[in-house]
């Protein structure tokens, strides 16, 4: 369990979504600054270029997939996605948590599993998210026939 939770983190790491930040204090800026460490081990950047090579491969033609890759990372907002992952971390993430997080990623054992992490998450957040949504549309046509279950 405590493997997958150090694989699945870097998944999380870029995909959830802050929804609300917490009040500035003492403790908060501490938390900041061990969520920029973590970030600083492989910054979104990075991961977000990672992320584009199998939409490249999906949506461009091989002598295109160049461009493709450039262009995605030039609509990226990665001052706003800095942001978000900033906060996440810091809302969902005690110090300590952090702290650890940090640490175990800057081993090479950590580090290889933050590389690893973007094609995984290529892979399974694409997949995830349609069987998601084939869930919820499921969901509300059975809400809309009254088909509901207890």
């Amino acid at each position: 369990m405590k493997n997958l939770t150090f694989i699945l983190f870097p998944v999380l790491f870029l995909c959830l979504p802050a929804c609300t930040t917490a009040p500035h204090s003492a403790a908060r800026s501490e938390k900041e600054r061990h969520a920029e460490e973590l970030m600083a081990i492989v910054p979104p950047e990075i991961m977000f270029a990672q992320l584009a090579e199998p939409y490249a491969h999906a949506y461009a033609l091989p002598h295109k997939q160049t461009k493709a890759r450039s262009n995605f990372m030039r609509n990226v907002d990665l001052n706003e996605v800095n942001r978000i992952i900033r906060e996440a971390l810091v809302k969902h993430f005690t110090e300590a948590e952090l702290k650890a997080l940090a640490t175990f990623y800057s081993t090479p054992a950590g580090r290889s599993c933050m590389a690893k992490t973007a094609p995984f998450a290529a892979d399974v957040v694409p997949a995830c998210s349609h069987e998601a949504t084939k869930a919820f549309r499921k969901t509300a046509l059975d809400a809309a026939r009254g088909a509901l279950l207890p």
